[in-house]
């Protein structure tokens, strides 16, 4: 498989700059915060939502740069991207010789996929699994062209997909109901995955820029749990005809040891076959009882 992968400093945020010209993106500025979420349709509710996913890392110094596009596309198509930043690879490991590196924010599901898509390195990402000059995996300065090639090739959609969650606090135990209805027939085999995120986690990561070290550098979009697997679970044996439902109900206990905040907590739902990409996307805050 090919990769879009450019290796010069310079010449990534040149790319990225005449990116952001063309298509007017907007400007974020730090510390990269996220407000919103929930998953609400604004724009041209008839098309799909966007699924990126980024490989990402906070040893990694051109992640941060990474991540302001990625926001900065998001921005651009409001309610209708959706992130999760995947922490993978050797920038994503803990460095045992920097106590401000030591946590970890990788997970089973993270490593398998950055394995499996033989990412080119840190930042890249996949645009709902789409090809993009006959490429998945990207580097981060062609993320906001791939994302305006599928939003004009993809122009209705095929499912609609329902989300919601809660957190009871006397049994610590995330409760997810994820609901599919199918709007046109499908062919091959969907496979539906359902993900646990985590926003507004406050930690240590490295930029190009100064300073090199970012104390309190906001995390948005981790992917902290997958609720079946790193590849999903089939929703159909056989074609699927339009108007076909289905709903799964999940459930975890979070295990003693994760710091993860409830309150920052999201479920992401995405559907999607193996050859054309993701179909829909769509996800819910946790809501504390």
């Amino acid at each position: 498989m090919k990769h879009l992968v450019v290796s010069t400093k310079y010449l990534i945020m040149l790319m990225a700059l005449i990116s952001c010209g063309i298509n007017s993106c907007d400007v974020i500025e730090e510390p990269y915060t996220k407000t919103g979420g929930g998953g609400s349709l604004v724009l041209d509710t008839n098309r799909p939502n966007i699924l990126l996913e980024e490989f990402t890392g906070h040893t990694c110094i051109n992640c941060p740069t990474g991540s302001k596009i990625a926001k900065t596309i998001q921005q651009q198509y409001p309610g209708r991207v959706f992130i999760v930043a995947i922490h993978a690879g050797s920038l994503a490991a803990p460095d045992l010789t920097d106590d401000r590196y030591l946590y970890d924010f990788r997970t089973n599901e993270g490593t398998e996929m950055y394995n499996s898509y033989s990412s080119p390195g840190l930042p890249s990402g996949l645009i709902n699994r789409a090809s993009f000059q006959g490429n998945k995996v990207l580097s981060f300065p062609y993320w906001n062209d791939a994302v305006l090639d599928f939003w004009t090739k993809n122009t209705s959609r095929q499912l609609d997909i329902e989300v919601s969650a809660q957190y009871n606090s006397s049994s610590n135990e995330i409760a997810a109901s994820v609901k599919l209805n199918y709007l046109v027939s499908q062919s091959t085999q969907n496979k539906l995955s359902v993900w646990l995120l985590e926003d507004n986690f406050i930690g240590y990561q490295k930029s190009l820029d100064d300073p090199f070290h970012i104390p309190d550098y906001q995390h948005n979009d981790i992917l902290r749990y997958s609720f079946n697997g790193a590849w999903g679970e089939i929703v159909n044996s056989s074609a699927i005809p339009a108007g076909f439902d289905f709903s799964q109900n999940y459930s975890l206990i979070i295990p003693s040891g994760k710091d993860w905040n409830v309150n920052n907590l999201r479920i992401i739902a995405f559907v999607y076959d193996d050859e054309n990409g993701v179909k829909q996307v769509m996800d819910a805050r946790v809501e504390v009882e």
